[in-house]
């Protein structure tokens, strides 16, 4: 593995628990009681969204980058198609076709332009777009016969 990105954390998925086992403690100091039931529910309420949030954006915004392939998302691209990648610059954001099939490049993630072994040009995409791009440059560079 020559670099990762899930495609977003776990940690978000404790916001039902952790509000469900601490708002009895909160509602306790307030005057008429606590209702312990009422926060279970809201635990529930808060944890299948997220839950289902996370897994959704682990599933359709990973990034990785093997010997042989690239994962953009829930597309799979064999690196012997890509020839080309350039540093990113902001470039890659509008006007070419992102891996993953997503409509555009998301706000929070930086775009390295790949040029495929036909011609054309696609962005790839992740959080560190300076990793990506390195290791899709290390690919390249061990796949050109030395001189």
């Amino acid at each position: 593995m020559r670099f990762a990105e899930a495609g977003a954390p776990w940690w978000p998925v404790l916001i039902g628990p952790v509000v469900a086992v601490g708002g009895p403690f909160l509602d306790r100091m307030a005057p008429g009681g606590a209702t312990p039931w009422a926060w279970v529910v809201i635990g529930v309420v808060l944890l299948a969204p997220i839950a289902l949030i996370v897994r959704v954006r682990r599933k359709l915004l990973k990034v990785r980058v093997t010997d042989t392939e690239l994962v953009q998302g829930d597309e799979t691209v064999p690196l012997e198609r890509i020839v080309g990648a350039r540093p990113p610059d902001g470039s890659g954001r509008f006007g070419i076709k992102p891996f993953g099939n997503h409509p555009s490049v998301l706000r929070h993630l930086g775009a390295v332009v790949v040029t495929m072994d036909d011609g054309t040009r696609r962005a790839a995409w992740a959080r560190d777009a300076d990793g990506l791009h390195a290791a899709l440059s290390a690919v390249l560079a061990e796949r050109e016969p030395s001189s």
